[in-house]
């Protein structure tokens, strides 16, 4: 099971660590053993472990803010609920919410509920964003720790960790989290270590810190690179010197009135006004390959008279998405529904399909070539319906799709009369690392990959070799360029620029249309948005759908 905080977190640019972290006491910057009343006997408790009864008072609220190189990038609160009955047993309840503010961006945000035994052992709890839930159990008799991830898609994965009374836990950024694992258990002066669960990420690993008492102040250098100090239980503040990242306690904190409902669940519901049937269908293929499933969606002759009616292949942009445009995790709604809803709702027959791996299509790996392979699946399938005009057939394709529409029209240049490119990238991937040699190195020899890449390794290693520019030459049709001006995946400028100047060169008929308001999946978008705007309800825009028929519909009129 892959990591599971990105999804509670989506697309934090902050350097941070798992539990992160008051001005310190006077006097207290520094740990010098040598200072009046400091303790340095190895060995010798610097600080007792408490009852989780003794450490906070009902309703008490722990704010901490997060400062980085001098800004302030977030908050993260605290607050125990008191005892409650869970499952007939009392336990220890505590809420946390955190909030990140990204420079330009609407605010990261996640909540928690964790239920403690009187020892602050774990009990069970639920981790949610706009992008994820997470759930948590445990099964002290099996030494064993559920996690359900729930980033509403259709499928819920689940992992099991072994857990111990002598593992400690912690959620992302949740800093009450590590003040009440540090205020449980018993410090010593000198090295101190357990094992620590990121709840967050479904890992456990070693924890340490080297811990010494200078007065009333315990001071620990852990092995998360993390400076923090203590007084009486409490985290008085935590510093990540290699990040530069501070936080502070907050003298009267206020508990936060937003909150959390978790991920929307998405589902395809066909428009209201819906003039097509839907026909599913499987992808014929070579002996070996993949099963592919999708649907053709069929103009309805009642309303749009009588067939043959022009075709359209829909190639989308990313590898995880299904027929409908749903992606993820966490779940996003790419609009692809809407976009080849409105294309049948036109008159036109289209077929939309679901990737490797996803919906009911099989597992199979992420591979460019293998998605290559696919839309000519797609095409050969939209080809053999009978109420499909086979000399007018339109491909569009969204993002990196475009790529591989403009690669299909070179192959079948008798039936696709025109190609649509959608906020499709008009560099190359090379020169779009260009700026990062060590990564494009590691992509070129599928050694030394940064690991949130390396599911992606074949796929991008194979991409490298693709040049918009050659596609651009060897696609003799009409090319519709379509682009969001705050679309901030491929660059509205240079990317625009990139196809404008092949088109010149090749003297290929290419119009461009742009939509200064909207993103890269053509939904209204404020400037400076980032991916977790995605993660919010937005329709595709109307005048985008009207622009794309109306184009679909000249382009099959020539």
């Amino acid at each position: 099971m892959r990591p599971l905080w990105p999804a509670i977190a989506p697309t934090i640019a902050f350097s941070c660590v798992l539990g992160c972290l008051a001005p310190p006491p006077p006097g207290s910057q520094s740990a010098d053993p040598d200072a009046e009343g400091a303790t340095s006997e190895a060995g010798a408790v610097v600080d007792p472990a408490r009852s989780v009864a003794e450490i906070y008072e009902v309703g008490e609220v722990r704010g901490f803010e997060f400062t980085q190189l001098g800004t302030q990038i977030g908050h993260s609160w605290g607050r125990y609920e008191g005892v409650v009955e869970v499952g007939g047993r009392s336990v220890h309840e505590f809420s946390t919410k955190v909030e990140l503010l990204p420079p330009g961006g609407k605010p990261l945000r996640w909540a928690s509920q964790l239920h403690l035994d009187d020892a602050g052992l774990l009990v069970d709890g639920w981790e949610r964003s706009v992008a994820a839930q997470l759930r948590f159990s445990v099964d002290l008799g099996a030494e064993v720790l559920n996690i359900e991830a729930d980033a509403g898609l259709e499928k819920i994965e689940h992992q099991e960790l072994n857990y111990r009374p002598e593992v400690a836990f912690m959620g992302y950024m949740s800093t009450l989290h590590e003040e009440l694992m540090l205020a449980v258990r018993e410090l010593v002066a000198g090295e101190n270590e357990w094992q620590l669960v990121s709840l967050s990420a479904g890992r456990e690993d070693l924890w340490s810190a080297k811990v010494e008492k200078t007065g009333k102040t315990v001071v620990l250098d852990t092995s998360l690179g993390e400076e923090i100090w203590l007084e009486g239980g409490r985290i008085v503040r935590i510093e990540v010197p290699e990040d530069e990242l501070v936080v502070t306690t907050m003298a009267h904190p206020r508990w936060p009135e937003w909150e959390i409902s978790g991920p929307a669940r998405l589902s395809y519901t066909p428009p209201a006004d819906r003039r097509f049937e839907i026909r599913p269908v499987e992808l014929p293929g070579q002996k070996g390959e993949a099963a592919l499933f999708g649907e053709v969606l069929i103009p309805k002759p009642e309303v749009h008279g009588p067939g043959p009616y022009p075709g359209v292949v829909f190639l989308g942009g990313s590898v995880s998405a299904d027929r409908y445009g749903f992606a993820g995790p966490p779940a996003v709604d790419l609009g692809y529904h809407e976009l080849t809803d409105a294309l049948a709702n036109a008159g036109f027959v289209v077929i939309r399909y679901d990737e490797r791996g996803v919906g009911q299509s099989e597992d199979a790996p992420s591979s460019w070539a293998g998605q290559q392979l696919d839309a000519q699946r797609a095409f050969r399938t939209l080809l053999v319906q009978a109420e499909v005009d086979p000399d007018h057939i339109l491909a569009v394709g969204h993002a990196e799709g475009g790529w591989r529409a403009l690669k299909l029209a070179a192959t079948r240049p008798k039936e696709i009369v025109a190609v649509a490119l959608l906020a499709s990238p008009g560099r190359s991937y090379r020169e779009l690392f260009a700026a990062q040699p060590d990564i494009l190195a590691a992509l070129e020899s599928g050694e030394g990959l940064p690991e949130k890449l390396e599911p992606m390794a074949q796929w991008y290693g194979e991409i490298l070799v693709e040049d918009p520019e050659a596609l651009i030459f060897k696609a003799h049709v009409p090319i519709w360029l379509a682009q969001g001006g705050n679309d901030f995946e491929v660059d509205p400028v240079a990317d625009v620029a990139a196809w404008q100047g092949s088109a010149r060169k090749y003297k290929r008929d290419l119009s461009l249309v742009r939509f200064p308001e909207l993103d890269h999946h053509f939904k209204p978008s404020e400037e400076g948005a980032n991916h977790t705007s995605y993660l919010e309800a937005r329709p595709v825009d109307p005048a985008f759908l009207e622009a794309l028929v109306g184009w679909a519909k000249g382009a099959v009129s020539k």
